[in-house]
């Protein structure tokens, strides 16, 4: 019997957390002047120039629905788009509580601190990045299921592919969990969100393969490099924070107890991402912050957890929000060693690279620069292929006098696959030069005489 849904009805202690965590994020996105990771550049420009140039709504890197999204934020600066982004880790939050709902867990209040503090969560929260809103797709779609809506859940599953690239796997994994309980009329929705996608491709290039021929990974490997196979299990303490213990409990737990729904989406997520980085797949950073994609599961793990170890230990319940109160301080502090205030290496140069260029070379010649931290410090049309050519060799060959290439070692060099050697021997000169050792980075600027 399916079940209705309402995100109205809220525990007063829900209200609570999610005011002190409203609070809390926007004193963090006051206080953190720059964004997390070159990523976070890329899409708030995407979505900042989306409605110049349409095509970005569509475009595959930066996915349709946050580019759509944070585009309604972008246009406004930067400030506003961490609101909106704030928001959305707050729906995502009583979203999460209502799936705690659905199944009757004890304390299901205290899933919003849970959620919204773990450490990258918290970060991510202020940075318009793609997890949080993948996270909230997924969630609802959970809620969904939970509640034996299976085509809405599937509708809903369906969309994730335009939310980030894991959405393409959960596809998998969602048809699966229909077979198993015998939901086939429900399985054709999989490919409705990705239809749709195909379809508005076709439309603006008549291509009708559009989204396979313009898959931005085909054939792509290796790009960031690859690690060891236990990368992301070594992260998960720094993923969970103090949390850690309540969760491999209630991991423990549900497996035991043969309730798998959460542990399988957890160790799914894992193994995909585990051989993504091992093998160098999907351009895939290693980075501890995919699992924010996750955050409602593990959040919801962590509660069973905290049920049983409160259960069999007495422990009394006054003891809770002393525990989430340090639970919240500490995760502030290792948000704090994630990101600091001051500006990462790469940053740093690219920053002093700009302030050379906007004070002793012409900001109206044309420009190629593979940074989109430098776009948004200089204030510029990313997009606007005419004035900015994209970084490869063939633009660098047929540019024109005066071009003007900031260069650097990591995106110039190892993204585009350019070395200074090659844009000297295209007849470029160098006029300045900036490096660091520690981490090593390099920022060169070229003109073209």
């Amino acid at each position: 019997m399916k079940k209705s849904i309402s995100i109205y009805k809220l525990h007063r202690n829900v209200i609570i957390f999610i005011l002190i965590s409203l609070i809390i994020l926007v004193t963090i996105a006051l206080y953190y002047k720059e964004l997390y990771q070159e990523d976070s550049y890329t899409h708030y420009l995407m979505a900042k120039y989306a409605r110049t140039h349409n095509w970005l709504f569509l475009d595959i890197w930066g996915r349709p629905i946050p580019t759509t999204i944070l585009s309604f934020a972008a246009p406004l600066g930067l400030f506003p788009t961490k609101i909106l982004t704030i928001m959305i880790s707050l729906l995502c939050a009583i979203i999460t509580y209502h799936l705690a709902r659905a199944k009757n867990l004890r304390y299901s209040e205290y899933i919003v601190p849970f959620l919204i503090f773990q450490p990258y969560y918290l970060l991510i929260s202020v940075n318009p990045l793609t997890e949080i809103i993948f996270a909230t797709l997924l969630t609802i779609s959970l809620l969904y299921l939970i509640n034996k809506n299976y085509v809405i859940s599937t509708i809903i599953c369906s969309a994730l592919p335009l939310a980030r690239p894991e959405g393409f796997f959960f596809l998998i994994l969602w048809m699966f969990i229909l077979i198993n309980k015998k939901k086939w009329k429900s399985i054709p929705f999989l490919g409705l969100g990705c239809l749709i996608w195909n379809c508005l491709g076709f439309l603006q290039t008549s291509e009708i393969i559009w989204l396979y021929n313009n898959f931005p990974w085909l054939g792509q490997k290796g790009v960031y490099g690859s690690g060891s196979f236990f990368h992301f299990l070594f992260l998960v303490p720094e993923i969970t924070g103090i949390l850690l213990l309540f969760f491999i409990i209630g991991l423990i737990h549900l497996i035991a107890e043969k309730r798998l729904l959460f542990p399988i989406v957890f160790f799914y997520f894992l193994l995909l991402h585990t051989i993504l980085w091992t093998f160098g797949l999907f351009k895939s950073g290693g980075y501890a912050r995919y699992f924010v994609s996750i955050a409602p599961i593990i959040a919801i793990i962590t509660i069973y957890g905290l049920n049983i170890l409160y259960k069999f230990l007495k422990i009394p319940k006054i003891s809770l929000p002393a525990f989430t109160a340090l639970f919240i301080t500490s995760s502030i502090f290792s948000m704090f060693s994630i990101q600091k205030p001051s500006l990462n290496t790469d940053h740093y140069l690219i920053k002093n690279a700009y302030h050379y260029y906007a004070k002793s070379l012409s900001t109206e010649h044309p420009l190629i620069c593979a940074s989109n931290y430098f776009f948004y410090l200089s204030n510029k049309d990313r997009f606007n292929y005419e004035h900015f050519p994209l970084p490869d060799l063939q633009n660098l060959q047929k540019s024109i006098h005066n071009t003007i290439v900031i260069w650097d070692s990591k995106f110039f060099a190892k993204e585009c696959g350019i070395s200074k050697e090659q844009i000297l021997d295209l007849g470029y000169q160098k006029v300045k030069f900036f490096v660091s050792q520690n981490p090593f980075y390099e920022v060169a600027i070229f003109t073209k005489p």
